[in-house]
């Protein structure tokens, strides 16, 4: 193996790009650079369920076919990628992060793995996830404890966590996650990673839900740009899927003078937030006045809070239509006590009770929507804690995990996380940039705005992660 495929996991897409064009580096060899890379660190972190290895180095190899003769299917041809595991791919398993059931080979792609696939890309490994994505951290009782990139005694986040461990140990330029109150943007952030929740409908998926998506987490925007123009194809099996738009996803360099930018540190009233938090989010928003944005201070916009009085009753009810077996139960109760109790507690909520939470995302939504209807952009953390203990599963913390997070999943809109700074020891503080729905290019935009203006403070230093 070549110094410059050791060298493969510090790589961007477009960084593959021109080494496989010009042939001083193979996409086997970038492919081989992944399992190394993946087995010098996942002992530790355990950020990967399974590795298709032997389909991998099948892909990698027609992927070198294509670039030899100039027929590479795109700039995802012959980038190691890695999927979340309940994004499903023919043979592998998928365990939705618990023991309390056997895993499901999965017999048809997924969208996403379709889309990938389409463009070349090599399926390297799912990744590892918290059970049925019920928590916002890396505790599984099928995976054991996924552990932070930075510090294998921090938590990761959730629930794509293992996603957002990948990117930020190079694993793969390119992981995908899922998200429906935060759980890509939250183990993102976290993990100081770029985490991209687009548009509802915008990335087809299976398995359908209100405010589901499905996104990319990378070390760059622009390598989750060159992700969405693949992901983001129309696929009529997703019945929520937005009809295909002209969109140049890689269009990514603008002047920010004049963007009238939001800034908002509580959504609702009565949430605090770390003040190293506050402090980080603050400096990002004076980079972009020096760039001459107009930045406002925004009050909180929900009347009421949205995570206690309508997500989570809706999304607890979803989770315990899931596991509500009693063999289930009884199985993951001996692994995540915690997770069960708070799950199992919406017994004893009425059906009417239920379905007032439900008709309460409505105004939410509303409520929402007129926010970021006054803005071009909305700065403010993405979450409102910095991490914990890895063996946490962060239950109790989960509002101030997801407090930012999860109005936009419930409003379908756009939003990403990315790093802006470190606390004092070292843990990752993300800024979420978010915009109104449809207007996916506008927050990768000022995204790479910002990544590319942010300051040594604010830029994750990878190489301390080798």
């Amino acid at each position: 193996m070549t110094d410059q495929t050791v060298a493969c996991h510090s790589m961007s897409v477009a960084e593959l790009n021109e080494a496989f064009s010009s042939g001083s580096l193979t996409p086997l060899e970038a492919l081989e650079s992944t399992l190394a890379r993946i087995a010098a660190k996942d002992d530790t972190h355990r950020a990967i369920y399974v590795i298709d290895t032997d389909e991998a180095r099948a892909s990698a190899q027609r992927s070198g076919e294509r670039w030899r003769s100039g027929t590479a299917l795109g700039p995802l041809d012959g980038v190691p990628v890695t999927i979340k595991e309940n994004t499903a791919k023919v043979g592998l398993p998928q365990s939705y992060g618990t023991a309390a059931r056997e895993p499901v080979i999965a017999t048809e792609n997924s969208p996403v793995v379709d889309r990938l696939l389409e463009a070349g890309a090599v399926v390297v490994a799912s990744t590892s996830m918290p059970d049925f994505s019920g928590i916002g951290s890396g505790v599984s009782s099928r995976h054991g404890i996924t552990r932070n990139a930075w510090n294998p005694a921090w938590n990761t986040g959730g629930s794509s966590s293992g996603s957002a461990v990948a990117a930020a140990l190079g694993y793969a330029p390119v992981n995908i996650g899922t998200d429906i109150g935060g759980s890509i943007r939250v183990p993102a952030a976290m993990n100081a990673a770029f985490g991209f929740k687009p548009s509802y409908g915008r990335v087809p998926i299976q398995d359908t839900y209100l405010g589901r998506c499905a996104g990319p987490i990378t070390r760059t925007v622009r390598d989750a740009a060159h992700t969405m123009a693949f992901l983001s194809r129309h696929d009529a099996r997703d019945y929520s899927a937005l009809p295909a738009e002209p969109i140049d996803w890689t269009d990514l360099d603008i002047d920010i003078r004049g963007l009238r930018i939001g800034i908002n540190f509580a959504p609702v009233e009565g949430k605090s937030v770390d003040p190293e938090i506050i402090a980080a989010v603050q400096q990002a928003a004076a980079v972009f006045e020096s760039g001459g944005a107009h930045v406002e201070a925004l009050d909180p916009y929900l009347s009421q809070d949205y995570l206690s009085t309508a997500f989570l009753p809706f999304f607890t009810a979803h989770l315990w239509a899931q596991m509500n077996d009693k063999t289930i139960v009884d199985d993951l109760t001996k692994a995540n006590q915690e997770m069960v109790t708070a799950v199992s507690s919406i017994d004893s909520l009425s059906s009417l009770e239920l379905m007032r939470a439900y008709d309460s995302i409505g105004p939410f939504v509303q409520e929402t929507a007129d926010m970021l209807g006054r803005y071009d952009a909305v700065l403010s953390p993405t979450t409102g804690i910095l991490t914990g203990p890895a063996e946490s599963p962060m239950i109790s913390e989960f509002a101030g995990a997801a407090n930012f997070t999860s109005a936009f999943n419930a409003a379908g809109t756009p939003a990403a996380s990315i790093n802006c700074g470190f606390s004092n020891d070292g843990k990752p503080i993300g800024l979420q940039v978010a915009a109104d729905r449809r207007q996916d290019l506008t927050v990768l935009q000022v995204a790479a705005w910002y990544e590319a203006h942010r300051g040594p403070e604010a830029t994750p230093d990878w190489s301390t992660l080798d």
